[in-house]
C-alpha cells in the first residue's frame, strides 16, 4: 500500500486555513499518491516473489517464457522461479531440495532407478496448478539418457476410505479421482 500523502501537515499551521493552499494540496495529493504507488511497485518488481503483473511480464520476456492468459500471478511467479532454479547436471540430493523448495516437502513422490535409467515424479493434487511448470523444468534438467515420467498423484483409496458412500455420492468419479478432498 502506498503512503498516505498529507501535504497540509508539512505546511506551517498559519497556512492550514487558506482555501487556495488547501485546494492546491488537494489537487496535488492524488498525483503524489500515484507517484508513491509507482515507486512501491518498482521496488516490489525487483523480486519475483513480490512482483505484480508488470514485473512478471518483464521476467517472462527476459526468460522467453510463454504465458497462457488464464494464468494467475502466483502461477506466473512459480514458473519464473522454476526457470531461475534450474541447474544441470544435478544430483539426487539437489533434485530433492529443488522439488522441496518449489512444491513443499511431502507434495511429491520421487522414484529414481539408476540401472533402468528412469526418473518418475508424482505430484500431489494440492499443487496440481504447478504441474506444467515442474514438468518443463524437469525435462530441461534431466539427463537425456534417462526416461522421465511426471504424473499427478490422484486420490488413493486410503484418502477416500474415511468417507461414507452417502458422502461420496455427491461427487462424480472424475471429481473423486482428480480433486482435493476436504
Amino acid at each position: 500500500m502506498a503512503r498516505e500523502v498529507d501535504i497540509i501537515s508539512y505546511l506551517p499551521s498559519v497556512l492550514h486555513e487558506i482555501k487556495e493552499i488547501v485546494g492546491i494540496a488537494n489537487v496535488e495529493k492524488p498525483v503524489l499518491e500515484a507517484l508513491w504507488q509507482e515507486i512501491e511497485n518498482t521496488l516490489n518488481n525487483q523480486f519475483v516473489v513480490t512482483s505484480d503483473g508488470k514485473g512478471a511480464s518483464r521476467y517472462e520476456k527476459m526468460l522467453k517464457l510463454s504465458v497462457p492468459a488464464s494464468d494467475s500471478i502466483e502461477t506466473r511467479r512459480f514458473r519464473i522461479l522454476t526457470r531461475y532454479q534450474e541447474q544441470a547436471p544435478y544430483t539426487n540430493r539437489v533434485l530433492k531440495q529443488l522439488l522441496d523448495s518449489l512444491l513443499g516437502k511431502g507434495q511429491y513422490e520421487l522414484q529414481r532407478d539408476v540401472a533402468a535409467k528412469t526418473l518418475s515424479v508424482k505430484i500431489e493434487l494440492t499443487v496440481k496448478g504447478m504441474f506444467d511448470a515442474v514438468a518443463i523444468m524437469l525435462e530441461r534438467i534431466t539427463p537425456q539418457n534417462m526416461v522421465l515420467t511426471v504424473q499427478l498423484r490422484y486420490n488413493q483409496h486410503s484418502t477416500i476410505a474415511r468417507y461414507t458412500h452417502a458422502q461420496l455420492a455427491a461427487f462424480t468419479h472424475q471429481q473423486l479421482r482428480e480433486e482435493v478432498m476436504p
